[in-house]
């Protein structure tokens, strides 16, 4: 039994394997094939013991294996936790302030 996912924008990727919680795709997907299209996910399949079927808020690509196995391109899309989602939002909120007050932002190391 397969995997579909449909990103943010109606992208949909589907017959996809499970491994782990490695997504298996017969065909290389890189990272642009995900870029802004991870703030809505819906997967569908068979239960799969990761949480990973359903919908999901933003997520992130954490892997992604271009070069290929012998069974496939693995991939891993996880859940952005809620504490990176507030630090996200706080350096956001600095930096459209900063701009505002013609403030020069250091970055850091």
């Amino acid at each position: 039994m397969s995997y579909k996912i449909t990103l943010s924008d109606g992208t949909i990727i589907d017959n996809l394997e499970l491994n782990g919680n490695n997504f298996v795709s017969r065909t290389p997907l890189t990272a642009a094939n995900f870029a802004g299209k991870l703030a809505h996910v819906t997967i569908e399949g068979p239960e799969d013991g990761y949480g990973l079927v359903g919908e999901h808020g933003p997520m992130m690509l954490a892997e992604n294996r271009v070069q290929g196995w012998p069974d496939g391109y693995y991939f891993v899309l996880l859940d952005i936790p809620p504490a990176e989602l507030e630090r996200r939002q706080t350096r956001g909120d600095i930096e459209y302030i900063a701009m505002m007050t013609g403030v020069e932002l250091e970055e850091a190391e």
